[in-house]
């Protein structure tokens, strides 16, 4: 071996004695950070095991002892909304009259008696004047609608057979064609008709029809398709409603069915009392036959119709009158002004609305005359007026809260609810269910109800503040009640424990119980306890608010429920 190449083998040697020697001190390095890694995890969970245990052993020494008593306990339906203010009234004056100027704006509080608006006076009058005019028209109107009278008698109107009478001695005419859309039904054709399903049956065949007497008819098939048959049979003697029994001439039989009227027709009326009825049912009756006599014919439709179009017409003068005698729109209660409607682009006065030819239908269908309905679409314009301002009373307030399927059939208007408006007070408001809507909102693919809720007024409340309202949807009085949290259940039984030894941490006295209305905080007890009665419980605290706290993660996440009620207090959640 040459010298040059002993000096290499040498080099390369040495090389590798020393990436060796690397090697070994990096693999110690990296046992020595794993074990210090290690060491640390161990002395962290054990510190973590450690405050963990003591953490909820404190807990589960947290016994509570409860003495059993009586309170009121409730269940609840709850929700949120937005407060409004509640009875505003929108200030108007007559149509005519033109506003020249609005003193108040909106936000101000007033006083009844405070101007609020001026008026030309010269349009008062002038709108006074015709008014007047109208009333004039209108009581000629009235006076000649006094005598209007419907027939005293009812008749048949078409030859038929009366298969149905509604009608009876006293019967007020109008009650009667409301509840059953005639006074009588007459058959005009001869027939009474039976629908059967069946194959069996083709347009033409001869059938024998068997009435629930036993008694038999003949019967002619109608139509027979899609394998459903239409039978006719006489109106002489069958009744309407009756069931019958369909056979071939050879005895089979086809089907059952109840008998109808084929042509029927309903005999009518709108007016008067039934004085008597003159007909029978299954009578045969010509068109001119009296079928019903009548009395209190006297028609008071159209009558009334004017005579409340004049009581419109009676506000409108006093609007008038208290704009004259004042001079000028006043606040007519103590208030604060919501908005203000009328401006320098309002129109000084609006449109007056004009009568439709409805009047003069209405008058001339129910018998009044012709001169009558002219008078009535003449005079009986219905009275708007122009918009001035909105003013609220400053007294009462309102919430609409959505209500879940589940629980809008829990609700009555007048429950008792509690509002809490936490931007005002900590305080809870009473209040009371005013108005349920039974229209249901989809639009958020969850199906809502919507409920009113109205509360008096208190100082800091503000339209648009948040406010939460729990409403009271049942209820017991004098309830034997424990705290949810002593209750604890099995397959087939609930118990309490009424012992417990703080030495040995061991409960004991178990005793069976049965229950009644629960919510979240409290239990009724029906049996297995009485008053005075001691029970022992823990309040069991949220494992991850133990292990926030613990470390340092904030407050309670979760914890246990509040504690026992004061007797005679509510306790609904």
């Amino acid at each position: 071996m040459s010298e040059q190449q002993q000096r290499g083998e040498e080099l390369f040697e040495a090389l590798s004695k020393n990436k060796k020697l690397r090697r070994r001190r990096l693999i110690r390095n990296v046992v020595i950070a794993i074990t210090v890694v290690a060491v640390i995890l161990v002395a962290v969970v054990g510190m973590l095991r450690r405050n963990v245990e003591q953490r909820f052993a404190a807990s589960a020494a947290e016994v509570q002892a409860y003495s059993v008593t009586t309170g009121t306990i409730h269940t609840t339906v709850s929700g949120t909304g937005v407060l409004a203010e509640e009875d505003l009234e929108a200030l108007t004056v007559p149509d005519g009259v033109e506003v020249l100027e609005v003193t108040v704006e909106t936000g101000d509080a007033v006083k009844q008696g405070d101007l609020l608006a001026t008026v030309d006076m010269a349009t008062v009058m002038t709108a006074l004047a015709d008014l007047q005019e109208q009333m004039e028209e209108l009581d000629d109107s009235i006076n000649d609608a006094k005598g209007e009278t419907v027939s005293a008698t009812i008749k048949a109107g078409i030859s038929g057979r009366v298969k149905r009478i509604f009608a009876e001695k006293d019967m007020d005419v109008s009650s009667c064609m409301a509840e059953h859309g005639a006074l009588a039904v007459l058959s005009l054709d001869g027939y009474m008709a039976a629908d059967l399903e069946t194959k069996l049956l083709h347009k033409g065949d001869a059938v024998t029809v068997i009435r629930a007497d036993g008694k038999t008819v003949k019967g002619t098939v109608e139509s027979a398709a899609g394998g459903r048959a239409t039978v006719l049979v006489t109106d002489n003697g069958p009744q309407f409603d009756e069931e019958v029994t369909v056979t071939l001439e050879d005895g089979t039989e086809v089907g059952k069915a109840k008998l109808y009227i084929h042509n029927p027709l309903a005999v009518t009326g709108y007016a008067g009392t039934i004085r008597s009825v003159n007909t029978r049912e299954n009578a045969s009756v010509s068109a001119y036959s009296g079928l019903f006599s009548l009395k209190d014919t006297s028609f008071s439709a159209n009558y009334d119709t004017l005579l409340r179009q004049r009581a419109e017409l009676e506000e409108t003068l006093l609007e008038l009158l208290t704009l004259y005698r004042d001079g000028a729109l006043l606040a007519p209660m103590d208030g604060v002004v919501s908005s203000v409607e009328f401006g320098e682009d309002n129109s000084s006065t609006a449109t007056t609305a004009t009568a439709t030819s409805s009047y003069s239908a209405y008058a001339t269908y129910y018998g009044g005359s012709t001169a009558t309905a002219a008078a009535a679409t003449a005079s009986a314009a219905p009275v708007d007026g122009t918009a001035v301002l909105t003013l609220y009373p400053d007294l009462a307030m309102s919430i609409t809260i959505s209500i879940d399927e589940t629980d809008i059939l829990a609700l009555d208007e007048g429950q008792e609810a509690e509002v809490e408006v936490s931007s005002v007070s900590d305080d809870l408001f009473p209040g009371i269910v005013t108005a349920i809507s039974k229209v249901a909102d989809t639009s958020t693919g969850v199906t809502l109800y919507s409920a009113e809720v109205t509360l008096d007024k208190a100082d800091g409340m503000l339209s648009g503040m948040t406010a939460s309202v729990d409403v009271k949807i049942e209820g017991v009085e004098n309830a034997m009640i424990v705290p949810v949290e002593a209750l604890h259940q099995t397959r087939n039984t609930t118990f309490v424990y009424t012992a417990y030894d703080p030495e040995t941490k061991q409960y004991g006295g178990m005793k069976e119980v049965t229950t009644g209305m629960q919510n979240d905080d409290h239990a009724e007890i029906l049996s297995g306890l009485e008053i005075g009665d001691t029970v022992y419980y823990t309040e069991q605290e949220n494992f991850f608010a133990a292990i926030a706290s613990m470390m340092g993660m904030g407050g309670n996440m979760g914890g246990g429920q509040r504690g026992g009620p004061m007797p005679g207090r509510n306790m609904g959640g």
